[in-house]
């Protein structure tokens, strides 16, 4: 295997970790095989490593490359500098193709709550040569052909505005500890006072779009990075996984994406399950750090990613094929 960790911006501090298969004369030789360029969640705020290597190495016992892309975060956060990462994680790629075997019609990006906010700008904002004014002279470049969500952040309106943070009645919202305290957005927008509660709950919502906008935005700029509006003929097919559950990233970003692949046939695929929450990853033990991640009846998201990707690159149909010939 491949494995290295490749920096494709020291300012932005971005990375892209490899995990590919290296060429074998005694299997598939030879064979150009899809990748997959998971982006990990955390809020814009951080990058889980739960939702890293872990889901890489699936991917690859499944037979494909992987990649984990290490977007901007913090104050790199800012819109569209993350979708500028991963379209250089893309162009990369594809540029190092032939000496990596990667199949450059079976690139996938993929990502997991914030993350999955990343991945889906490049599905639906690819062409949009204003955003992506360095790809503009041949944006088809870093058009991915594919997008896997995992409980994604698609509709900037569809996340939780009364979050538990344990915060007691007396406390101060300085004197909250709180891991999405934008330095740019005043602490009345993130914490609401319950009056029925006498304490304060986060509006994660808020906390969260500060990341994306640098502080306080506009209903215009929440609109334009709902992605669910940003769907046309030209979106790439998705696959897309949500917990019914799900009280953080509400099930809605889901299901109003889907809905509006459909209105402009573009192959999708949903799946989503009853119960659960938010955060689960592979939502077995092997991903778990507390009771809240770990959802076995879910599961089977990862099987059905396999083969969706399957499905749409007929990587495993063409090796058969050429096996018989």
């Amino acid at each position: 295997m491949l494995h290295e960790t490749i920096i494709l911006s020291e300012e932005r501090k971005v990375t892209l970790t490899t995990y590919l298969i290296e060429d074998q004369a005694e299997y598939q030789h030879g064979a150009k095989r899809p990748i997959v360029v998971i982006c990990p969640g955390g809020g814009y705020a951080f990058l889980s490593e739960r939702e890293s290597e872990p889901v890489a190495l699936q991917y690859v016992a499944a037979g494909f490359h992987a990649a984990i892309l290490r977007y901007g975060i913090n104050e790199y956060a800012v819109a569209p500098g993350p979708l500028n990462d991963i379209a250089g994680a893309v162009a990369y790629l594809r540029d190092h193709s032939d000496v990596w075997h990667i199949d450059n019609d079976a690139v996938i990006v993929m990502g997991f709550s914030a993350g999955a906010h990343v991945a889906g700008q490049l599905g639906v904002f690819w062409n949009n040569g204003r955003l992506l004014p360095h790809y503009a002279e041949d944006l088809t470049r870093i058009k991915p052909n594919g997008m896997i969500l995992c409980y994604p952040v698609l509709d900037l309106r569809a996340t939780d505005t009364h979050m538990e943070i344990g915060a007691k009645p007396g406390d101060r919202p300085e004197d909250i500890p709180f891991g999405q305290k934008h330095p740019k957005m005043p602490l009345d927008k993130i914490f609401i006072m319950d009056e029925k509660e006498g304490r304060y709950f986060a509006d994660f919502e808020s906390a969260m779009n500060a990341y994306i906008f640098d502080g306080e935005y506009t209903s215009e700029q929440e609109d334009f990075y709902s992605l669910q509006n940003q769907v046309s003929e030209d979106t790439c097919p998705a696959f897309l996984w949500h917990c019914d559950g799900d009280g953080l990233i509400l099930p809605s970003n889901s299901l109003d994406f889907a809905s509006a692949m459909k209105k402009y046939h573009r192959p999708v695929e949903l799946h989503l399950y009853a119960g659960g929450g938010h955060g689960i990853s592979l939502a077995n033990e092997r991903t778990t750090c507390d009771i809240w991640n770990y959802y076995p009846y879910a599961e089977s998201w990862m099987k059905h990613s396999i083969d969706w990707v399957e499905q749409l690159t007929g990587f495993s149909e063409r090796i058969t094929r050429e096996l018989k010939h």
